[in-house]
């Protein structure tokens, strides 16, 4: 089912976690229309990465929502936005991580990024509002959690 033009529930709920432990990753309507939201955001997402570039800058490795069981079984938080449908993790093609925040940086309000998480290896965006906003924009790597975007070690 395409939510957009370059993303589907599909891709947004697939989990290899979820396949090799024979768990259920189907979402609720409610997560449904929460995901379709995401998907919009990660559509405005490429097309501003693609236009910036001067190149298609697709978006890979997208882990979107989560079931529960899925989102305990990675290590991940009970009250992680992936459960809700408002969350997605993602790599952009030829882009660090870095790359990708500073240049999402001064659209947050504009996309509707309630939250922006440069990791080691991937870009976190949450459409949930933080309830601090030094958890807005935060760096996550070997070194912990820390305000705004510091390049990793």
């Amino acid at each position: 089912m395409n939510l957009t033009k370059n993303f589907t529930l599909e891709e947004l709920t697939q989990s290899s976690y979820a396949d090799r432990q024979h768990l259920d990753n189907s979402p609720s309507q409610e997560v449904v229309h929460e995901l379709l939201l995401t998907a919009k955001l990660l559509q405005n997402i490429r097309d501003y990465l693609s236009l910036t570039n001067g190149f298609d800058t697709p978006l890979i490795n997208i882990s979107g929502y989560r079931s529960i069981l899925v989102n305990r079984g990675i290590g991940s938080a009970d009250k992680s936005d992936h459960i809700l449908g408002m969350a997605a993790d993602f790599k952009a093609i030829g882009m660090t991580p870095l790359a990708v925040c500073q240049l999402l940086l001064p659209k947050l309000d504009e996309f509707g990024i309630g939250q922006l998480i440069n990791e080691l290896t991937w870009v976190h965006v949450s459409r949930k509002p933080q309830e601090k906003e030094v958890n807005r924009v935060i760096t996550i790597d070997k070194l912990g959690t820390r305000s705004g975007f510091l390049k990793t070690r």
